[in-house]
């Protein structure tokens, strides 16, 4: 099969380019800094102005700006959409798997609630606004120009990897760093997602050959863990214990009563737990997921 990919040189990108290239698929890379024809590299003004003989039968659009989006950026996230978009009528493509995220729902909270695609949409950060803005993008554009699409909500990523967030936890785990924590960290519920997840669930979609119904998904692991077990999850991976030190709880009830330490402790020990129970229903996924 036949696929376009936005965003392949990214921490993401690169490794799902990979394994589409092992799932058998041709793959045509699209980019915003590159041209490489031989390579199957291309520019997205290449698409535009020149006769590519590629026909896609799927476009994944994983480009993105960055997580940190400035406001100032927003304009520039959603013109990359249209440009990903623009991009399928010249690869006579009618099928597009978008990468969005779970901060259109807002972010971390001390209240423990279960999160489904129906649940009302609060995005604090910017990422998350131009998110939303992307989706409602992509569900009014595919009336006009007549495609089908799937949204995939996506919560951090289980990849070790120095310039993701969560590799660079799993480093002071490597190295045996004492990581100070609190009780807090033990029940706290965050919903994460294996990266063999997500590529089971693009494999599933790709063997169906075509979107027959555009839809919405969270897609994340079955159970949320607590912030602490995450780090104890890091070292059993490599045969090493993560070295937890609990600090007194009288030190935590005293922080979050200051607005700006309430934020960062919410950020590390608050809950946002995911419901996938529709992508279960869809896709039947396997037991240990």
């Amino acid at each position: 099969m036949n696929i376009a990919l936005t965003g392949s040189s990214g921490l993401l990108g690169s490794q799902l380019l990979k394994d589409l290239q092992v799932m058998g698929h041709k793959v045509l890379c699209i980019s915003s800094s590159i041209s490489s024809p031989d390579k199957n590299i291309y520019l997205y003004e290449d698409l535009s102005s020149k006769e590519i003989n590629f026909k896609a039968d799927f476009l994944i659009h994983l480009a993105s700006i960055n997580s940190n989006l400035k406001k100032s950026e927003m304009d520039q996230e959603i013109a990359i959409l249209h440009n990903a978009i623009k991009c399928m009528g010249k690869l006579d493509c009618r099928n597009i798997i978008f990468f969005s995220t779970i901060k259109v729902y807002g972010e971390n909270s001390f209240d423990l609630n279960l999160i489904d695609e129906n649940s009302s949409q609060h995005p604090e950060c910017f990422y998350g606004k131009a998110k939303v803005r992307c989706e409602k993008e992509i569900i009014k554009l595919s009336q006009t120009n007549k495609f089908n699409y799937l949204i995939f909500r996506l919560p951090p990523i289980l990849i070790d990897h120095p310039k993701s967030n969560l590799g660079k936890i799993f480093s002071l785990v490597k190295n045996g760093f004492p990581i100070p924590s609190f009780s807090a960290g033990d029940f706290n519920q965050r919903s994460f997602l294996k990266f063999e997840l997500l590529a089971y669930v693009i494999e599933e979609v790709l063997k169906k050959e075509v979107i027959s119904s555009s839809n919405i998904f969270n897609i994340c692991d079955t159970k949320p863990i607590s912030t602490n077990d995450l780090l104890r999850r890091f070292g059993k991976s490599i045969n090493k214990k993560a070295r937890i030190i609990y600090l007194p709880n009288f030190i935590f009830k005293a922080m979050i009563k200051v607005n700006r330490l309430q934020l960062i402790l919410c950020r590390i020990f608050g809950n946002f737990s995911l419901s996938n129970a529709k992508l279960k229903t869809q896709f039947r996924l396997p037991d240990h997921f």
